[in-house]
Protein backbone atom coordinates (compact mmCIF):
# COMPACT_ATOMS: atom_id res chain seq x y z
CA UNK A 1 0.00 0.00 0.00
CA UNK A 2 1.49 3.82 -1.28
CA UNK A 3 1.01 6.07 1.33
CA UNK A 4 0.20 9.84 0.54
CA UNK A 5 0.52 12.78 2.81
CA UNK A 6 -0.85 16.01 1.36
CA UNK A 7 -0.57 19.00 4.08
CA UNK A 8 -1.85 22.23 2.84
CA UNK A 9 -3.50 25.85 4.26
CA UNK A 10 -6.27 27.29 2.06
CA UNK A 11 -7.98 30.05 3.03
CA UNK A 12 -10.65 30.94 -0.27
CA UNK A 13 -10.26 27.59 -0.84
CA UNK A 14 -8.17 27.66 -4.14
CA UNK A 15 -5.54 25.98 -3.03
CA UNK A 16 -7.56 23.42 -1.78
CA UNK A 17 -8.61 23.28 -5.01
CA UNK A 18 -5.38 22.99 -6.95
CA UNK A 19 -4.00 20.53 -4.52
CA UNK A 20 -6.71 18.25 -5.35
CA UNK A 21 -6.55 18.59 -9.40
CA UNK A 22 -2.72 17.46 -9.29
CA UNK A 23 -4.05 14.67 -7.07
CA UNK A 24 -7.23 13.44 -8.86
CA UNK A 25 -5.18 11.14 -11.68
CA UNK A 26 -3.68 9.18 -8.29
CA UNK A 27 -7.22 7.87 -7.28
CA UNK A 28 -7.76 5.53 -9.55
CA UNK A 29 -4.56 3.44 -8.54
CA UNK A 30 -4.87 0.34 -7.04
CA UNK A 31 -3.53 0.38 -3.23
CA UNK A 32 -2.24 4.16 -2.90
CA UNK A 33 -3.77 5.82 0.10
CA UNK A 34 -4.34 9.84 0.16
CA UNK A 35 -4.80 11.28 3.13
CA UNK A 36 -5.46 14.99 4.09
CA UNK A 37 -4.70 17.34 6.57
CA UNK A 38 -5.42 20.91 6.91
CA UNK A 39 -3.44 22.48 9.28
CA UNK A 40 -5.12 24.77 11.34
CA UNK A 41 -3.14 27.59 13.04
CA UNK A 42 -4.18 27.39 17.26
CA UNK A 43 -5.99 30.92 16.17
CA UNK A 44 -7.12 31.54 12.69
CA UNK A 45 -6.91 34.05 10.36
CA UNK A 46 -10.43 35.83 9.36
CA UNK A 47 -11.24 35.38 5.61
CA UNK A 48 -12.40 37.64 3.97
CA UNK A 49 -9.26 39.62 5.66
CA UNK A 50 -10.17 42.85 7.60
CA UNK A 51 -7.66 45.53 6.58
CA UNK A 52 -5.49 46.28 9.01
CA UNK A 53 -5.56 42.49 10.02
CA UNK A 54 -4.28 41.45 6.75
CA UNK A 55 -1.20 44.17 7.05
CA UNK A 56 -0.66 42.96 10.92
CA UNK A 57 0.65 39.67 10.49
CA UNK A 58 3.58 40.65 7.83
CA UNK A 59 6.17 41.89 10.31
CA UNK A 60 5.64 37.62 11.17
CA UNK A 61 5.79 36.69 8.17
CA UNK A 62 8.92 37.94 7.46
CA UNK A 63 10.48 37.66 10.47
CA UNK A 64 9.21 33.75 10.49
CA UNK A 65 8.04 33.96 13.97
CA UNK A 66 5.25 31.45 12.91
CA UNK A 67 1.94 30.75 15.01
CA UNK A 68 1.49 27.41 17.16
CA UNK A 69 -0.96 25.03 15.06
CA UNK A 70 -3.75 22.56 16.57
CA UNK A 71 -2.48 18.91 16.65
CA UNK A 72 -2.72 17.33 13.19
CA UNK A 73 -4.49 13.82 12.45
CA UNK A 74 -1.26 11.99 11.52
CA UNK A 75 1.83 10.66 13.96
CA UNK A 76 4.42 12.07 13.28
CA UNK A 77 6.23 9.14 13.65
CA UNK A 78 4.22 8.15 10.75
CA UNK A 79 6.10 6.92 7.14
CA UNK A 80 4.76 8.24 3.60
CA UNK A 81 6.06 7.19 -0.01
CA UNK A 82 5.22 10.86 -0.77
CA UNK A 83 4.25 14.07 1.05
CA UNK A 84 2.73 17.61 -1.32
CA UNK A 85 3.13 20.23 0.49
CA UNK A 86 0.50 22.53 -1.12
CA UNK A 87 1.04 26.67 0.53
CA UNK A 88 0.37 30.19 0.05
CA UNK A 89 2.56 33.22 -0.59
CA UNK A 90 2.01 35.99 2.56
CA UNK A 91 4.54 39.19 1.71
CA UNK A 92 6.87 37.30 -0.02
CA UNK A 93 7.20 34.48 2.64
CA UNK A 94 5.63 31.03 3.07
CA UNK A 95 2.13 31.47 4.81
CA UNK A 96 1.84 31.58 8.69
CA UNK A 97 0.30 28.55 9.29
CA UNK A 98 2.46 26.57 7.05
CA UNK A 99 5.55 28.26 8.65
CA UNK A 100 3.67 26.68 12.13
CA UNK A 101 3.34 22.93 10.77
CA UNK A 102 7.38 23.28 9.50
CA UNK A 103 8.35 24.61 12.92
CA UNK A 104 6.32 22.31 14.72
CA UNK A 105 7.02 18.90 16.27
CA UNK A 106 4.85 17.58 13.48
CA UNK A 107 7.20 18.64 11.09
CA UNK A 108 9.12 15.28 11.94
CA UNK A 109 6.93 13.21 9.68
CA UNK A 110 8.87 15.19 6.47
CA UNK A 111 12.28 13.57 7.87
CA UNK A 112 13.56 11.31 4.99
CA UNK A 113 10.39 11.49 3.13
CA UNK A 114 9.87 12.78 -0.89
CA UNK A 115 8.23 16.30 -0.69
CA UNK A 116 6.28 18.00 -3.40
CA UNK A 117 6.04 21.69 -2.86
CA UNK A 118 2.74 23.42 -4.95
CA UNK A 119 2.69 26.94 -4.78
CA UNK A 120 -0.34 28.97 -5.41
CA UNK A 121 0.32 33.28 -5.02
CA UNK A 122 -0.35 36.48 -6.63
CA UNK A 123 3.18 36.23 -9.02
CA UNK A 124 6.62 36.79 -6.77
CA UNK A 125 7.05 33.56 -5.25
CA UNK A 126 10.80 32.86 -5.17
CA UNK A 127 11.64 34.26 -1.69
CA UNK A 128 9.27 31.95 -0.37
CA UNK A 129 10.27 28.86 -2.32
CA UNK A 130 13.82 29.31 -1.45
CA UNK A 131 12.32 29.72 2.30
CA UNK A 132 10.78 26.75 1.92
CA UNK A 133 13.34 24.26 0.48
CA UNK A 134 15.62 25.86 3.29
CA UNK A 135 12.78 24.69 5.72
CA UNK A 136 12.58 21.45 4.64
CA UNK A 137 16.18 20.65 4.36
CA UNK A 138 16.50 22.21 7.87
CA UNK A 139 13.73 18.78 8.87
CA UNK A 140 15.71 16.12 7.16
CA UNK A 141 12.82 16.14 3.96
CA UNK A 142 13.64 15.16 0.68
CA UNK A 143 12.40 18.06 -1.86
CA UNK A 144 11.78 16.53 -5.27
CA UNK A 145 10.00 18.35 -7.08
CA UNK A 146 8.09 22.08 -6.94
CA UNK A 147 5.10 23.55 -9.04
CA UNK A 148 3.78 26.82 -9.11
CA UNK A 149 0.66 28.22 -9.77
CA UNK A 150 0.25 31.86 -10.22
CA UNK A 151 -3.25 34.76 -10.62
CA UNK A 152 -4.21 35.90 -13.85
CA UNK A 153 -3.28 39.14 -15.44
CA UNK A 154 -0.84 41.61 -15.56
CA UNK A 155 0.81 42.57 -12.00
CA UNK A 156 -0.72 46.24 -11.91
CA UNK A 157 -4.20 44.64 -12.62
CA UNK A 158 -3.26 42.31 -9.63
CA UNK A 159 -1.95 44.83 -7.53
CA UNK A 160 -5.82 45.91 -7.61
CA UNK A 161 -7.92 41.88 -8.05
CA UNK A 162 -5.89 39.85 -5.47
CA UNK A 163 -6.33 42.64 -2.53
CA UNK A 164 -9.98 43.31 -3.69
CA UNK A 165 -10.79 39.18 -3.57
CA UNK A 166 -9.02 38.98 -0.23
CA UNK A 167 -10.52 41.96 1.50
CA UNK A 168 -13.94 41.18 -0.04
CA UNK A 169 -14.01 37.29 -0.84
CA UNK A 170 -14.92 38.65 -4.48
CA UNK A 171 -13.65 36.97 -7.24
CA UNK A 172 -15.01 38.42 -10.01
CA UNK A 173 -13.75 41.13 -13.12
CA UNK A 174 -13.19 44.16 -11.89
CA UNK A 175 -15.76 46.66 -13.30
CA UNK A 176 -15.86 44.45 -16.18
CA UNK A 177 -12.42 45.63 -16.93
CA UNK A 178 -9.78 44.03 -15.31
CA UNK A 179 -9.57 40.00 -15.02
CA UNK A 180 -11.14 38.34 -12.42
CA UNK A 181 -9.18 37.36 -9.35
CA UNK A 182 -6.90 34.17 -8.11
CA UNK A 183 -6.31 31.66 -10.35
CA UNK A 184 -7.66 30.75 -14.24
CA UNK A 185 -10.31 28.16 -13.68
CA UNK A 186 -7.96 25.72 -16.80
CA UNK A 187 -4.76 26.88 -14.95
CA UNK A 188 -6.30 24.80 -12.22
CA UNK A 189 -7.69 22.20 -14.04
CA UNK A 190 -3.95 21.66 -15.76
CA UNK A 191 -2.18 20.61 -12.97
CA UNK A 192 -3.96 17.43 -13.09
CA UNK A 193 -0.89 16.81 -15.82
CA UNK A 194 1.44 16.28 -13.29
CA UNK A 195 -0.37 13.98 -11.37
CA UNK A 196 -1.55 11.61 -13.78
CA UNK A 197 3.23 11.73 -14.69
CA UNK A 198 2.90 11.08 -10.91
CA UNK A 199 0.90 8.24 -11.41
CA UNK A 200 2.46 6.26 -13.91
CA UNK A 201 6.11 6.24 -12.47
CA UNK A 202 4.68 5.78 -8.80
CA UNK A 203 7.68 3.25 -8.01
CA UNK A 204 10.04 5.73 -9.33
CA UNK A 205 9.67 8.71 -6.88
CA UNK A 206 12.89 9.50 -6.77
CA UNK A 207 13.50 10.56 -9.86
CA UNK A 208 13.86 14.28 -9.64
CA UNK A 209 13.19 14.81 -13.69
CA UNK A 210 10.23 12.98 -13.60
CA UNK A 211 7.60 16.30 -14.75
CA UNK A 212 10.89 18.70 -16.34
CA UNK A 213 9.33 18.17 -19.78
CA UNK A 214 6.03 19.43 -18.25
CA UNK A 215 7.78 22.66 -16.81
CA UNK A 216 5.93 23.13 -13.57
CA UNK A 217 8.49 26.06 -12.65
CA UNK A 218 8.44 29.05 -14.99
CA UNK A 219 10.44 31.99 -14.28
CA UNK A 220 9.08 35.56 -15.38
CA UNK A 221 12.64 37.55 -15.17
CA UNK A 222 10.81 40.44 -14.89
CA UNK A 223 9.77 39.84 -11.47
CA UNK A 224 13.07 38.95 -10.14
CA UNK A 225 14.40 42.51 -9.55
CA UNK A 226 11.50 43.66 -8.00
CA UNK A 227 11.41 41.06 -5.50
CA UNK A 228 14.75 41.38 -4.43
CA UNK A 229 14.23 44.98 -3.86
CA UNK A 230 10.92 44.05 -1.69
CA UNK A 231 12.97 41.68 0.47
CA UNK A 232 15.26 44.40 1.02
CA UNK A 233 12.46 46.78 1.56
CA UNK A 234 10.18 44.52 3.95
CA UNK A 235 13.17 43.14 6.09
CA UNK A 236 13.76 46.62 8.26
CA UNK A 237 10.00 47.31 8.26
CA UNK A 238 9.58 44.09 9.84
CA UNK A 239 12.07 44.25 12.76
CA UNK A 240 10.86 47.38 13.61
CA UNK A 241 7.21 46.60 13.83
CA UNK A 242 8.58 44.24 16.50
CA UNK A 243 10.15 46.37 18.27
CA UNK A 244 6.69 47.71 19.25
CA UNK A 245 4.85 45.08 19.63
CA UNK A 246 3.29 41.48 19.23
CA UNK A 247 0.31 41.09 16.79
CA UNK A 248 -2.59 42.85 17.56
CA UNK A 249 -0.94 45.28 19.67
CA UNK A 250 -1.94 48.64 19.65
CA UNK A 251 1.64 49.86 19.77
CA UNK A 252 2.67 49.22 16.73
CA UNK A 253 0.15 49.83 15.00
CA UNK A 254 1.60 53.52 13.70
CA UNK A 255 4.50 51.42 12.22
CA UNK A 256 2.13 48.85 10.61
CA UNK A 257 -0.15 51.74 8.94
CA UNK A 258 3.26 53.86 7.75
CA UNK A 259 4.27 50.45 6.55
CA UNK A 260 0.93 50.59 4.26
CA UNK A 261 1.51 54.13 2.71
CA UNK A 262 4.70 53.20 1.97
CA UNK A 263 3.85 49.97 0.38
CA UNK A 264 1.02 51.26 -1.86
CA UNK A 265 3.17 54.13 -2.94
CA UNK A 266 6.14 51.84 -3.70
CA UNK A 267 5.22 48.94 -5.82
CA UNK A 268 4.52 50.76 -9.03
CA UNK A 269 8.00 52.66 -8.53
CA UNK A 270 9.87 49.94 -7.73
CA UNK A 271 8.52 47.68 -10.80
CA UNK A 272 8.90 50.65 -12.81
CA UNK A 273 12.68 50.91 -11.93
CA UNK A 274 13.60 47.69 -11.80
CA UNK A 275 11.90 47.78 -15.67
CA UNK A 276 14.78 50.56 -16.38
CA UNK A 277 17.18 48.97 -14.94
CA UNK A 278 16.70 45.43 -16.97
CA UNK A 279 16.86 47.68 -19.76
CA UNK A 280 20.03 49.51 -19.28
CA UNK A 281 21.63 46.95 -17.13
CA UNK A 282 20.74 44.12 -19.06
CA UNK A 283 24.13 42.50 -20.70
CA UNK A 284 25.63 42.90 -16.81
CA UNK A 285 23.12 41.40 -15.21
CA UNK A 286 22.40 38.26 -17.89
CA UNK A 287 24.39 35.49 -16.23
CA UNK A 288 23.84 36.26 -12.76
CA UNK A 289 19.65 36.03 -13.57
CA UNK A 290 20.52 33.27 -15.67
CA UNK A 291 21.76 31.37 -12.19
CA UNK A 292 19.05 32.55 -10.35
CA UNK A 293 16.61 31.25 -13.12
CA UNK A 294 18.22 27.49 -12.86
CA UNK A 295 18.27 28.02 -8.79
CA UNK A 296 14.51 28.76 -9.24
CA UNK A 297 14.04 25.94 -10.73
CA UNK A 298 15.77 23.33 -8.88
CA UNK A 299 14.90 21.97 -6.06
CA UNK A 300 18.21 22.93 -4.11
CA UNK A 301 18.30 25.52 -1.51
CA UNK A 302 20.50 28.79 -2.44
CA UNK A 303 21.17 28.91 1.49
Amino acid sequence: MRKILIIYYSQSGSTLQAAQSFLNPLKTIPDVEIIWEKISPEVDYDYPWKPYQFLDVFPECINQEAPAIKMPNFDPSDRFDLVVLAYQVWYLAPSLPIQGFLKSEYSKVLKNSKIITLICCRNMWHSASETMKKMIKDVGGIHIENIVLTHQGHPLATFITTPRMILTGKKDSFMGVLPPGGFRDREIDSLSRFGEVIAKNIDNLGNSSLLKKLEPVSVNRGYIIPEQIGRILYRPWAKLARLFGVRGSWTRAPIIILFALQLVLLIPMVLFISGLINLIFSPLLRNKLDSYVVVLKSTASEV
